[in-house]
This record gives C-alpha cells, structure tokens and sequence, in this order.
C-alpha cells in the first residue's frame, strides 16, 4: 500500500472519482470538523476560504465539497491545493482518534490511495512528500513572520491614535476615521472577513464580519462620553432590521455607561448585541489576547450567560 506521495505538477484538477474518495475519506476517517479544518489549512487551503463554510449546520462533507469546488474555479492554483488534500490524506496512517468505524475508515483511505496513484496526482513518494513538507514549513515561518509584523505595525499605530488628544470637531472625526481603518485592518491581520464603512440612504454601518455563522454589524465610536439610550437604540434598529443570523459589535473608546446597559437588558425584545471597550481593544492590540479568542469570550459570556458586557481579563 502506497503511503502519502508528492503532488504531481499538472494543468488539470482532481477527476470525479478523486473527489468522490475525498469526500468519502473526509466522512469516514475524519471524527471532529477540527480534524477537517487542520487538514485542509494544512493542505494550503486559506483560512478565510475554509472558514466561509464553517457553519454549524455544515457537515465535514459538505464543507469539504464547497471548498473543492471553490479551488475548481481559481485554475491551476485552486488545483495544486487540491492535489495537496489528496496527498494529505493519503499520508494518513490510519482513520483519526475517535472515529467509530476505523475499518471504513481504513477502507477509504486505502481507495483514495489506489485513486491517486493510478490517476498520476501522487508521485515519488519520498522525496516528493519531503520536499512538500519543506515547502509548507517554510510558507508557515513566512506566515508566521509576516503575521507578527502587521500585529506590531497595528499595535504602534494604535498606541499613537490613542495618545492623541484632538481638541476640534474635524480633528475628532479624523480619528473616528482611523480607528475604523485600525479595525479593518485587525480583522484582515487575523484572516477573518471584513468589510469596511457602508453608507447606505438613511443608514450608516462603521463596518460587518462573519463569525461562527453570524454576520455581526459594527459600530465604532471615539467620543468623550458613553453613548446614550438613543445611539444603543440607533444601532439596535440596523441589527433587527437585518436576517435573523444578524448580530451586533458596538464598541466604544469611552465605555458604557451601566445604567443605559441595564436598561437594555429589561427591554424586551433580542438579545443580539455585545460590546467592546476601548480597554478591550487595547488588550487586543497590545496582544494579550488574541482577536478571535477575545470575540468567544464575549459570545460566550452573552449565549451562556446574558452577560453583554465583560471585562476581557476579568
């Protein structure tokens, strides 16, 4: 039996029957979608591309599908990656922890391999497989590097936004307008999807992301004061006018004033928004905790809880 071989260099993409194992072997011989995510990420798959399908209701197959149809559609270079989860596969030595039914397991991962070796997509197998492993070490270290650098820029240039004291109206607005640039950035330096400031006839969004499912709207404010029940109502109107899987990230430099936040919690109606500080976004900044991990945290502290509002290193 053929272990896990080199990706051949080739113009065209994985045939219907390759798939077809991929898919089977991505079902039988992977248990958690954890399993699925750290394979293909490993395999070159973009995290903002993997986790565009990451929902809850999402199966491993049906998530492993999408992406490979989405890699079908970028040419040659969608099809390299594609090879590449095949080469991942077929180097796995046996079905992962915590799969029911090892021997389909088996059975797939051993089809797949069959598959790959008559159809040319693995080759070489030592040396290829070596080779492809210093390839991927080394766009890591290349990741990892460059991820560090736009953190460290993001962080100095926050710092000095901070320390800045604006003393006219235009002055001020020229900050509000950095500060959502900072954001967008952030997200970006993080792999998660972002969109910037939408003005729309009537309405106004500082900024929108996808997370976990859910499309959160942002509101950004830099003001010398809490907002009021009026700006949390303002905001809360653009999220429940939106989908159900519509929620809200309302952050403000100057934090939130608690009677207006227990006003809203003894309003009736959802409970769709949480809130951020300027404290929590120095945290976030200066690194002490991650971005995503800091958003859990206060998802997780509104779902379980019906805490809207945490210190994040409380």
């Amino acid at each position: 039996m053929p272990g896990a071989g080199g990706v051949m260099t080739t113009s065209r993409p994985l045939s219907m029957a390759i798939r077809n194992e991929v898919l089977t072997a991505c079902r039988t011989a992977l248990h958690y979608r954890g399993d699925l995510k750290s394979l293909m990420i490993g395999a070159g798959v973009p995290p903002a591309v993997y986790n565009r399908y990451d929902h809850l209701e999402n199966t491993k197959v049906k998530i492993a599908r999408s992406i490979l149809d989405e890699l079908q559609e970028l040419g040659p270079n969608g099809w390299t990656v594609q090879r590449r989860i095949v080469v991942e596969l077929c180097g796995m030595q046996r079905p992962a922890n915590g799969v029911e039914d090892v021997a389909a397991g088996r059975k797939a991962l051993d089809a797949l391999r069959r598959t790959a070796a008559q159809e040319g997509v693995i080759v070489d197998a030592e040396q290829a497989a070596r080779t492809d492993r210093a390839r991927r070490a080394a766009q890591r270290q290349q990741h990892i590097t460059e991820h560090q650098q736009s953190l460290d820029r993001l962080r100095t240039e926050f710092s000095a936004l901070a320390r800045s004291r604006p003393s006219t109206n235009v002055e001020r607005q020229a900050r509000g307008y950095q500060l959502e640039k900072l954001l967008v950035d952030l997200f970006r330096a993080n792999e998660m999807d972002y969109t910037g400031s939408t003005r729309q006839p009537h309405e106004q969004v500082d900024g929108s992301f996808h997370f976990r499912g859910f499309t959160y709207l942002v509101e950004a404010r830099w003001r010398n004061h809490p907002p009021d029940k009026e700006d949390l109502a303002g905001f809360k109107l653009k999220v429940d006018g939106k989908l159900e899987s519509t929620r809200g990230l309302f952050i403000s430099m100057a934090g939130f004033d608690e009677e207006v936040l227990q006003y809203f919690a003894n309003v009736s109606g959802k409970r769709n928004v949480i809130y951020m500080t300027g404290q929590d976004l120095a945290v976030i900044f200066e690194g002490t905790i991650g971005l995503e991990d800091a958003l859990l945290r206060k998802i997780d502290a509104a779902e379980k809880h019906g805490r809207y509002l945490i210190n994040l290193l409380g």
